[in-house]
């Protein structure tokens, strides 16, 4: 079967080179829980004296709240179904909530416990959020917002997620300056409230060096990296923490082709494009140390249901015997472990996650 196995040492070393990254511009380090999606490995940042996260569902924050995190923002706005949730949990932590709508906030007006809102702000990446350059709806939201006494305002949340599809360094930067940009100016102009500014995306928050008036970053990703972020620029191979173990369940050495047991539901079909191809996986070595990069780069360049292939394998196809596993870098984690549910380390112990 195929197995999510995780080195630890690099998964501490990515939380601590961006604790320190965000120590260093004075912010608040409020990482988002959505790739990891383990209490245990959320104990980990608890370590590092990381004490606020971000989640991505109710769900998610009650299974976090439960496991003793106090203060929790959830990062998916608002709607009338999860009310319920929001409340229980809310007794029990201080949450806050994403808004981006007017119409979402009567919903909220028999809430018994305190909840923080943030503004959902839309710098230019279109899947949700109030356009940043619309105050008119911003200030709306604000005034319905105050009158609700269990509603407190607290500032102007952005996901940055058109960074994930940059094509150069100059593009993830005019992305996140005029992301950094539009937030400072809603910090202007709504400066009679104090409002916080909330930012986050992986690979600016790994690159960049100057981050203005952001007063927390958000990033999830850095956790594990993976190899779309290793193509944005935002870390090494090195740095990619997590790795797929994956038997050989056919060999056909007149194509130079490998078959896995290892496909979409285990990687997920997200890839990264590479000369025109799509890549879910790469392969790499084992290593004392866990992994190492292969000498020739093979791919898992398409995936069905259970069954991921390998096309163009060289002389690695007369190498490898039926059942013997393979290890690959996943395209991208996030979905890779949810899919998985839970890791091993290299040293053999199971760590499980929300979903496992």
């Amino acid at each position: 079967m195929p197995t999510l196995l995780l080195d630890r040492q690099k998964c501490l070393r990515n939380i601590e080179k961006m604790v320190l990254r965000a120590a260093g511009q004075q912010m608040v380090l409020r990482p988002h829980c959505k790739t990891h999606q383990s209490a245990e490995i959320g104990n980990w940042f608890m370590d590092f004296g990381i004490h606020s996260i971000t989640v991505s569902s109710f769900r998610m924050a009650g299974y976090f709240a439960s496991a003793g995190w106090n203060d929790i923002l959830v990062a998916f706005p608002f709607h009338p179904g999860e009310v319920k949730l929001l409340e229980s949990i809310s007794e029990i932590c201080h949450l806050s909530i994403l808004v981006d709508s007017p119409a979402a906030l009567p919903f909220l007006n028999h809430l018994s416990g305190q909840v923080g809102l943030y503004i959902d702000i839309d710098t230019g990446y279109g899947r949700t959020g109030v356009r940043s350059e619309d105050t008119e709806l911003i200030e709306q939201i604000i005034t319905k917002t105050g009158t609700n006494r269990h509603l407190e305002f607290r500032g102007f949340y952005c996901h940055a997620g058109h960074s994930y599809r940059a094509a150069s360094r100059k593009e993830l930067d005019t992305i996140f300056l005029k992301s950094i940009g539009d937030l400072e100016q809603l910090k202007s102009q709504f400066k009679t409230l104090s409002p916080k500014l909330v930012f986050g995306d992986t690979p600016n928050c790994s690159i960049q060096e100057e981050f203005g008036e952001i007063d927390e970053i958000t990033p999830g990703n850095f956790v594990f990296y993976d190899l779309i972020q290793h193509a944005l620029g935002s870390c090494g191979m090195e740095d990619i923490a997590v790795a797929m173990e994956c038997p050989v369940a056919g060999r056909y050495p007149s194509d130079e082709r490998i078959v896995i047991h290892g496909g979409a539901i285990h990687f997920s079909k997200d890839a990264l494009m590479n000369e025109g191809r799509p890549v879910f996986g790469r392969l790499v070595h084992r290593s004392q140390e866990g992994w190492a990069e292969a000498e020739d780069e093979v791919f898992i360049s398409s995936v069905s249901q259970e069954h991921g292939a390998l096309e163009k394998c060289g002389e690695l196809v007369r190498k490898v015997n039926i059942g013997e596993p393979l290890l690959f870098l996943p395209a991208h984690s996030c979905l890779t472990v949810n899919l998985m549910r839970r890791y091993q380390t290299l040293d053999g112990k199971q760590i499980s996650t929300l979903n496992g």
